[in-house]
């Protein structure tokens, strides 16, 4: 690594403490110099929401950093060099709404938003949720496939709520499987935490034991074929009178399913119960935090209440539209905090910074989910991890080729994986999953021999080597950073860059290696 030392130089500051100045340099690489356009009522509603905080309107990404962030979003992949120099090249006005179509379209977008509900619907085989492989991957390709065809959401979680038969053979059922507590309690607590974004830990004794009672009637029984369970509901034999989360009182028939009443308040698109959880929880999933504040499943009640006016116009349309999921993320990708510049606004004291990060009138940082860090990885170096489980009940063996965000099973996970903050999938909540940087990831991305040996790889997979020196530095920023260097990083490498001879594949190799290190790379941003 001799010419690390050299090389660092060439790292832009990207990540600057609130309120701190960043030069103009720095500021042309991140963002524009108008504001982000205001084209929708949700856009209005935010300026509206900033201009009651003191806030300006931020200026708008620049279109590397807009290019990177909606593939990572929508995708949970980089953009190729060719796209990305297809992007920068292309003039038309609508290029950016033209790119999030062909990306909601495209097949990694249900494969990584599988990943994302396999958390919440904590899609595991193993201790404490006890799924078994079979039952894990007759789920997770139910899930896929609801995805992939844009099933109404809604239409989806009825059909996990009232579930009943074969966890081998309806998969559905396995919602009212994924708990470490099956009692009514905690079937309750798992619900209330998917369908109504809540934790009710925190409600009232009486209000726990309410929505405990349409649980209370599930039962499971094995069969004799090997890990196999049967789910099934006692039908009532009177009628029984319960309680709503919102108070109201409704009475079961003779015959009936207390599940299904719960159903029909949870999906009312009037009362907009499970689509102010799922806006909230899916803005988390893009902003890092929810529209309220908090993680993206701790509103404290059911319903839209605790959402400032942007999440309740939010919750409203996507109920209204249908519980259209790809339309939903859409709508995030197009607004104007997705398109935010990353970086603070210039001569803002602290407290403004802060304000800013909060209200999303600033893009928050945060570094790459940890399936998706291993997959840019492997696609980089040409060399993808193999994952397999570790327990025969039977034996998993996952392609070399498969990404990693489409593993179905929690349970099959990696050193690196679990390193980096993937979430074990125990309790369904979206502070399982850690992507805050560590002194240990460091270390490792600082010291591992082998990361270093896949860095070597990257020239050669990517045609690197051979080309005139411009065309080689420009090819390894498209690839890292989706972006052509600035004339000042490719001053610097030029000085950097050795005469001939052996000692140019150690520079490509050494400037991989810097790249993949940098803030830059490894943050959403």
């Amino acid at each position: 690594m001799r010419f690390i030392a050299v090389l660092l130089p060439v790292l832009p500051a990207l990540l600057f403490p609130a309120g701190a100045a960043a030069g103009e340099t720095e500021r042309s690489l991140f963002e524009k110099e108008t504001p982000v356009p205001l084209r929708t009522p949700l856009d209005h509603r935010f300026a509206e929401f900033w201009r009651s905080q003191s806030l300006p309107v931020p200026r708008e990404a620049a279109d590397a950093v807009q290019l990177r962030r909606v593939h990572l979003a929508l995708a949970g992949r980089l953009p190729t060099p060719e796209e990305a120099e297809a992007y920068l090249r292309d003039t038309a006005p609508d290029k950016y709404e033209n790119l999030v179509e062909r990306l909601l379209h495209a097949p990694d977008f249900p494969a990584f938003w599988s990943m994302k509900w396999a958390d919440a619907l904590r899609i595991k085989s193993e201790f404490p949720i006890n799924l078994w492989p079979n039952a894990v991957y007759a789920y997770h390709r139910l899930l896929h496939r609801s995805l992939s065809r844009n099933e109404p959401l809604d239409r989806l979680f009825r059909r996990l709520l009232l579930g009943t038969g074969s966890n081998f053979r309806d998969p559905e059922v396995n919602f009212l499987r994924a708990a470490a507590d099956r009692t009514p309690r905690g079937l309750s607590r798992n619900i209330a935490l998917t369908l109504f974004g809540c934790r009710t830990e925190q409600w009232p004794e009486q209000d726990q034991q309410a929505l405990e009672s349409f649980f209370s009637r599930i039962r499971y029984k094995k069969t004799w074929e090997w890990k196999e369970e049967i789910v099934f509901v006692l039908p009532e034999t009177a009628p029984v009178s319960l309680t709503l989360p919102d108070g109201t009182s409704v009475t079961v028939r003779p015959g009936g399913d207390r599940r299904a009443t719960l159903a029909d308040y949870a999906f009312a698109p009037a009362r907009q119960v499970f689509a102010a959880a799922t806006v909230n929880r899916t803005w988390s999933w893009f902003f890092g935090r929810g529209l309220n504040g908090g993680s993206g499943d701790d509103l404290p009640r059911p319903g839209p209440e605790a959402l400032p006016e942007p999440g309740k116009l939010l919750a409203r349309e996507f109920a209204e539209g249908g519980y259209d999921f790809r339309e939903l993320c859409r709508r995030i990708v197009l607004s104007a905090p997705f398109r935010a510049s990353p970086l603070p606004a210039e001569d803002v004291d602290r407290e403004h910074a802060g304000r800013a990060e909060r209200t999303f009138a600033q893009f928050p940082l945060r570094r790459l989910d940890a399936e998706v860090l291993d997959d840019v990885i492997g696609t980089l170096s040409g060399n993808p991890s193999a994952y397999s489980s570790v327990i025969p009940e039977p034996f998993s063996f996952i392609p070399k080729q498969e990404r990693t965000v489409l593993l179905a099973d929690g349970s099959i996970s990696s050193r690196f994986l679990g390193l980096f903050g993937r979430p074990s999938r125990d309790d369904g909540t979206v502070a399982e999953r850690n992507n805050r940087i560590s002194a240990e990831q460091r270390l490792y991305l600082f010291n591992s021999g082998e990361l270093y040996r896949k860095m070597g790889r990257i020239p050669g997979v990517w045609k690197v080597r051979g080309r005139a020196f411009p065309a080689q530095m420009e090819r390894l920023y498209l690839l890292f950073y989706s972006r052509y260097p600035s004339p000042e990083e490719q001053q610097t490498l030029r000085r950097a860059y050795p005469a001939g001879g052996k000692e140019k594949w150690l520079f490509l190799q050494d400037l991989c290696w810097v790249l993949l290190n940098s803030k830059e790379f490894l943050y959403q941003h």
